[in-house]
């Protein structure tokens, strides 16, 4: 009878055993969207609430509002509890404004890239973007407490301006359209968190603003500046897009022809190793990639043509530039890619109803396949513990 009970422990342990190893054998499911959740995790800084770029381990606005958009836009915000420390990323995005130095120093209520980095309007327009996604849960205690100075960012925003009309990417810069577009955003967003705030009081010369962004245009498409020599899709956008804030796109002439350059933009019939669905930054530049087809679909969806693309080819552009560690490249084959290109490509995708593409199982890492070595080892196990467990039984 003992050697039949220590057949039977011998055999309740190789059971245990192929219950411990099978789960994890079976348990990858390797789709898109579960790389892409893995990346997202490994770049996340538990003590400071923000994430970093690929290669670096310093929290920064830029990876931290990305991951935020891509969270949000997949719906993972909305979990309770959430899946990360959102009064803590909002405390993070606080602390990333400049608050030194006075009213009259260049970068007083801007914010910047790190703690305690140089400001810009880009990084300001991105802080304001994660405020705002962070703001919208509202239900999440505490995190209302947490508070930025209003006040301030419009001042930095309005010292940003030229008397051109057109700002800079900094205090003291020259203008361009693209920071235009983002001291635009930034002012309207701001006017929304203090709602006696209005464009009357922060915007110096409306009209001036208006002139200096057409000033950019060049036949159908707009340049970085009047002074720039080409044009290109992501200034094109840009402008749109600033012109669309300022409830002045549908006085702007010749949208028909703005429509259709953006729209030549999107490559159809590839050549010269171009991929097809995505949208190239300028005529026949041979670049077609992920910055432009973003900008290409957010003008689109303004001017209201966003069904005038091919909207199954440049989905599939964008899911098919899935990096193999999960993020996203800027073309199709990339090894290493970038958390603001995942934001961008999720974005993209949300704009064109595919995020179902995410579900798809990723071609970098496939799911596991039902008889790996682990479950052949433990049912090699298991079979001897049943064997041995009969003839202990026969020899009782």
């Amino acid at each position: 009878m003992d050697r039949v009970k220590a057949a039977g422990v011998f055999i309740a342990c190789a059971l245990i055993l192929v219950a411990i190893a099978v789960q994890p054998a079976l348990a990858n499911p390797g789709t898109r969207r579960d790389s892409l959740i893995s990346f997202l995790s490994n770049r996340y800084d538990a003590a400071e609430g923000g994430y970093s770029l690929t290669g670096e381990t310093v929290s920064r606005i830029e990876s931290t509002e990305a991951a935020a958009m891509i969270l949000n836009d997949l719906g993972y915000l909305d979990a309770r509890p959430p899946m990360i420390d959102l009064v803590k990323m909002k405390n993070f995005t606080q602390k990333l404004q400049w608050m030194s130095g006075g009213e009259s120093h260049e970068r007083y209520g801007g914010f910047a890239s790190y703690i305690a980095g140089p400001t810009s309007v880009e990084n300001t327009h991105l802080a304001l973007q994660l405020w705002t996604i962070l703001s919208n849960q509202s239900n999440i205690p505490r995190i209302d407490q947490v508070v930025m100075n209003v006040t301030a960012a419009l001042m930095y925003i309005n010292k940003t301006q030229t008397s051109l009309g057109g700002f800079g990417a900094a205090t003291g810069s020259s203008p361009d359209v693209i920071s235009t577009y983002h001291a635009l955003w930034s002012l309207n967003s701001l006017f929304g968190l203090k709602s006696d705030e209005t464009w009357e009081k922060w915007l110096r010369n409306r009209t001036a603003t208006v002139e200096w962004i057409l000033s950019c245009r060049v036949g159908d498409s707009f340049k970085l500046s009047p002074g720039s020599t080409v044009t290109g899709l992501e200034p094109t956008a840009a402008a749109i897009l600033a012109l669309d804030i300022l409830g002045e796109l549908p006085s702007v002439s010749g949208l028909d022809g703005i429509k259709n350059w953006i729209l030549g933009r999107q490559v159809t019939e590839p050549i010269r190793g171009e991929f097809e669905g995505g949208f190239e930054e300028g005529y026949l530049t041979n670049d077609t990639n992920l910055v432009s087809t973003y900008y290409a679909l957010t003008s689109l969806v303004a001017l209201g043509f966003l069904s005038q693309c091919n909207e199954t080819a440049v989905a599939q552009f964008i899911i098919d530039s899935q990096a193999a560690d999960g993020s996203w490249g800027s073309v199709p084959g990339i090894s290493v890619g970038t958390l603001p290109n995942a934001a961008l490509a999720v974005n993209s995708l949300l704009i064109l109803g595919q995020t179902g593409l995410l579900l798809e199982e990723d071609p970098n890492n496939p799911n596991a396949p039902l008889l790996d070595w682990r479950v052949l080892v433990v049912a090699g196990i298991l079979i001897v513990a049943i064997a041995a467990a009969l003839v202990a039984m026969r020899m009782d």
